[in-house]
């Protein structure tokens, strides 16, 4: 997922944390996951036992710093158990195969050691949006010249991966009518609320009223907040003044206003907090260079000026993505050579 840690204190990306929101909620991640699987497998999982299993785990994090959704259901009477991984890109990634693979068979070496022993199987799970979807083969085949690829690649161990990509997602329309109203809203915005200046943004609250209200409802009726959560995620990725979404939303749900101020309240309140401007949470893109600054440094010390001027050049994008691979990057040309 996207939480990592920096200097002892978590820091999350607006993508991700509206995700871990809204799937957080099993009832909202099993209905999305049925339109994904087939009917038989569908039909294979008792649904009433699925539930989340706790994000971290000694020995088998995703990535250092991050943070996944595991969920675990029981199958064929509980004779078998079924283990869901869940990993949410709003970037594209050369490693994300490795990765999950990685993932997965740790957690079957971690299944295999329980005792009494039963049958369990995994499945991996990715919802990405953005310009390209991420890369779901080996590395190795990803980056090798097309005749090595060709030769190798049917050796190396792979992982079947569930994917879905938003990118051709406009409205609710296009989206399954089995989802709950709370995840259609999340998939939505999603793909369309970054980057949209204040007269787009607006004009897809308007296309999206009925899609609120559902999503206030189900609040109501469930105890959730992931009205809240939308409109957090909406004020952190577009620049639209606070206020004036806040006049938005309420014109659309006047009985959410108290949610929605609420929420307002808490946002200018972090603002302030951060030496961020009032009306806006700024300096997103700031935080990301320096988050990135400083992992860099501290793993290859000092940085030549082209560097650092490709970083206060960057987009959102390329910092996010770059967050994401620095780790595993063995050196500045491999984290930044043919991007």
């Amino acid at each position: 997922m996207g939480e990592r840690s920096i200097g002892g204190a978590p820091m999350v990306m607006p993508h991700d944390a509206y995700v871990l929101a809204v799937f957080g909620d099993v009832r909202q991640f099993a209905a999305w996951l049925r339109t994904l699987l087939s009917p038989a497998q569908v039909l294979s999982i008792d649904w009433s036992t699925l539930h989340r299993v706790g994000e971290r785990h000694a020995g088998l994090r995703l990535r250092v710093g991050s943070s996944d959704l595991v969920f675990a259901a029981g199958l064929a009477n509980g004779a078998a158990r079924l283990l869901v991984v869940f990993e949410h890109r709003s970037t594209a990634a050369s490693d994300l195969h490795d990765t999950l693979l990685r993932y997965a068979v740790h957690l079957l070496h971690a299944a295999g050691r329980e005792r009494p022993w039963r049958p369990t199987f995994v499945a991996v799970v990715v919802l990405s949006h953005g310009a390209a979807p991420p890369a779901l083969l080996p590395r190795a085949v990803v980056a090798a010249n097309a005749g090595l690829a060709t030769v190798w690649a049917a050796l190396q161990p792979q992982v079947l991966v569930l994917h879905h990509h938003l990118e051709t997602i406009t409205g609710p329309m296009q989206l399954a009518v089995e989802l709950h109203p709370a995840t259609r809203l999340m998939l939505v915005a999603l793909a369309s609320l970054p980057g949209l200046d204040a007269t787009a943004t607006l004009a897809a609250l308007g296309r999206w009223a009925d899609l609120l209200r559902a999503t206030e409802q189900e609040d109501r009726q469930s105890g959730s907040e992931h009205l809240a959560a939308f409109f957090w995620y909406l004020v952190l990725v577009n620049d639209t003044p606070l206020a004036t979404l806040q006049a938005a939303v309420v014109e659309l749900l006047p009985s959410a206003k108290a949610t929605i101020m609420s929420t307002g309240e808490r946002l200018l309140a972090k603002g302030r907090s951060e030496g961020r401007v009032e009306g806006r949470v700024e300096g997103w893109r700031e935080g990301q260079v320096m988050v990135l600054r400083r992992l860099l440094e501290r793993r290859f010390g000092g940085l030549p000026p082209e560097v650092l001027t490709r970083l206060e050049a960057a987009s959102a994008a390329d910092l996010e993505r770059w967050i994401d691979q620095v780790l595993d990057a063995t050196s500045l040309a491999d984290l930044f050579g043919n991007r």
